[in-house]
């Protein structure tokens, strides 16, 4: 069958529970014109119905689509840790389908 990842939907905000992340790369797009966070989950308490499994130090893109102002870089530093406000589409790639791209917006704990 063809095009089946079309109809296959990510529950962020179920995933997300249970987890911390901070900023591990902060760069703007030229080409697209906002800014892409390089994200680390630091804490993750999610039950994935096996005890072995975590995701603690994987890595996935955020992009920040409405962040379009190279000034606003300087908002985000390395080791910021973030909190998920909105998120808009999210992507899951990849050849065992195990990388995850979202366009969200952030925000940074004080």
């Amino acid at each position: 069958m063809k095009k089946l990842t079309m109809f296959q939907k990510f529950d962020f905000a179920k995933w997300q529970d249970g987890k911390r992340f901070i900023i591990q790369g902060v760069k703007y797009n030229d080409k697209k014109g906002y800014i892409s966070l390089d994200v680390i989950i630091v804490e993750d308490n999610t039950d994935y119905g096996d005890p072995s499994i975590s995701n603690v130090y994987e890595k996935f893109k955020v992009h920040l689509v409405n962040e379009t102002d190279e000034d606003d870089v300087e908002n985000y530093r390395v080791q910021d840790e973030i909190i998920f406000k909105g998120v808009g589409k999210c992507s899951v790639w990849g050849d065992y389908n195990s990388n995850l791209s979202v366009e969200a917006e952030v925000e940074v704990v004080k």
